[in-house]
């Protein structure tokens, strides 16, 4: 499960197991009230969602009247993540986060829905209006980045991505000084999880999300709500600092033995003292063969350097396993695999659920690098030669 699926999970959690504040059988009272005006949207359906299991799910819906006027109500279980949908196209929403009880005014057009809903009634509502503004400036930017994505390294790619979202993420941070218990925090504390990885980002969002979990805690009491916000605190603590003690080298890589293409077993613990790349990757995987050259490129760089590539196949045919060892011109010796596929025990011992997946292992057997791939899986060999000649 990746960063972006954490989030969504935990966003349902917040929703569907939310602090409660009304009975639930067939007549659940009203707590929720929306009305106003949607110019250019007559005879539009208007959706209030939740996240769920399944996807979103309608709680309650209304049809913008002959003069762009809207009236709904209904039920929500209580504090958590919603939207407002406005017609059949799903990106078309906004997202609110009301308390029971909550009556909102919208003051939009159809045009506008999602730009300048000029929501209004709670104080959070505010914070809602600068956000979709700038969330609206962060999308078009995004939009244009990913048309040129393939004239970008991934570096590049992900650099403009950090500054592109910089606006958002100091948006979020302002607000959360100002006041944590802001309900729409539930959304701005999403904005400080990284989108590319923890590479080049701002640590300090720590502290930030911290703030809001703690101000949920101790303003709403405890609730399912506030558990989630603190479940998201611990998976981003948890992920940032696995990342600073690989970035440092303090994680020792797991140790295995598996067999080479004749039969000889081999251990990572073989190659200490050596720089050491564990590439996973297959036969019949064409992301893998595509990195190929980027591999052999490497090994002839600094093969003479007490740097190896120790490559490990998730393969299950030996055939076509040293087929392909021959094929791409992998010419260093150390092959292994136990040509179990995805049954091996490789993913859970490295922590990987796609191939290619790289680990970056220094002379010490510690791990100092995941994932890199291409341009940085170069920078990150030739840095380290750099501070190690």
């Amino acid at each position: 499960m990746n960063i972006h699926q954490v989030i969504l999970f935990l966003l349902t959690i917040v929703t569907l197991a939310s602090c409660k504040n009304s009975t639930d059988d067939q007549g659940n009272p009203i707590n929720l009230w929306i009305s106003g005006t949607i110019k250019g949207a007559e005879g539009m359906m208007v959706f209030v969602e939740a996240p769920s299991e399944d996807g979103m799910i309608s709680l309650f819906s209304g049809k913008v009247d002959d003069q762009g006027g809207i009236a709904l109500d209904g039920n929500i279980a209580g504090l958590g993540f919603y939207q407002v949908r406005l017609g059949d196209n799903k990106e078309n929403a906004i997202p609110i986060t009301p308390l029971p009880n909550d009556k909102l005014i919208l003051s939009t057009t159809l045009n506008e829905f999602t730009l300048k809903p000029n929501l209004s009634g709670p104080s959070w509502t505010k914070t809602l209006n600068q956000y979709m503004a700038k969330q609206a400036e962060f999308r078009t930017k995004q939009m244009k980045l990913m048309a040129s994505q393939g004239q970008l390294t991934e570096q590049e790619y992900a650099k403009n991505i950090i500054q592109f979202k910089a606006p958002l993420v100091n948006f979020a941070k302002k607000e959360i000084d100002k006041n944590p218990a802001n309900p729409y925090h539930i959304i701005l504390s999403m904005e400080l999880f990284p989108m590319t990885g923890f590479d080049g980002w701002d640590s300090s969002n720590l502290g930030s999300f911290k703030k809001v979990s703690d101000a949920f805690a101790k303003t709403y009491g405890v609730c399912p709500a506030s558990s989630a916000l603190e479940a998201q605190y611990q998976q981003l603590e948890t992920g940032y600092t696995q990342f600073a003690q690989i970035q440092n080298g303090e994680i020792v890589a797991p140790n295995f033995a598996l067999l080479d293409v004749n039969g000889k077993t081999v251990k990572l613990s073989d190659f200490r003292g050596n720089l050491v790349l564990i590439d996973f990757w297959a036969s019949w995987c064409g992301p893998c063969r595509q990195e190929s050259p980027n591999m052999v490129k490497l090994y002839n760089t600094y093969k003479n350097k007490n740097f190896t590539i120790l490559s490990v196949s998730l393969d299950e045919d030996p055939g076509k396993w040293k087929e392909a060892i021959q094929r791409d011109g992998l010419l260093w010796k150390t092959h292994v695999s136990d040509l179990r596929g995805w049954n091996s025990g490789m993913p859970q011992l490295y922590g990987f659920d796609g191939i290619p997946y790289t680990v970056l292992v220094n002379p010490d057997g510690k791990i100092i690098a995941k994932g890199l791939r291409g341009e940085a899986l170069f920078q990150k060999i030739a840095s380290f030669y750099t501070t190690n000649p």
